[in-house]
């Protein structure tokens, strides 16, 4: 009997992340219990998740440059970003990096299942809206997806 495929860096990571947001008090030996690995792969993986919320810190000796005269103001730092303006790590929840990971395990790019994602959350909320199901501009709830039985063998029409 062959073994399972080993748990990518990504998906691991994704799971430890997933794990401490639901209890931040795991050990790592608990969560290596759960996850099948070592306790020393969950506390480089803990490390990596560390770098990755922490940015490095400004150097105390660098300045801003003087803007250019003919410059538009300066944005406020509180002021609403496009979120694809930034790194995914930090706009996405824990939830959803977990979700982006179990994605990513079935094959697909960061920027596919994204798309895909997108895709089938907005046909949802369009046919909502068409079929007057609810105003548009609404949320509809969505309380279902449909999901066809794997073929390996492509006999289904």
């Amino acid at each position: 009997m062959s073994q399972p495929p080993a748990m990518t860096p990504v998906v691991r990571q994704a799971l430890v992340r997933q794990l401490l947001a639901s209890d931040p008090t795991l050990s790592n030996r608990d969560i290596a219990g759960q996850l099948g690995v070592s306790k020393d792969t969950v506390r480089r993986d803990r490390a990596e998740l560390s770098r990755e919320q922490d940015p490095p810190a400004p150097d105390s000796a660098a300045t801003d440059p003087e803007p250019a005269p003919d410059a538009p103001p300066a944005e406020p730092d509180d002021a609403p970003r496009d979120p694809l303006d930034e790194p995914l790590r930090r706009w996405l929840t824990p939830e959803a990096h977990a979700d982006l990971a179990l994605l990513l395990e079935a094959g697909h790019s960061p920027g596919y299942a994204l798309r895909r994602a997108l895709e089938v959350l907005a046909e949802a909320y369009r046919g909502a809206w068409e079929r007057g199901l609810h105003p548009r501009g609404t949320p509809p709830e969505i309380t279902h997806v449909n999901v066809r039985t794997h073929d390996p063998k492509g006999l289904t029409p």
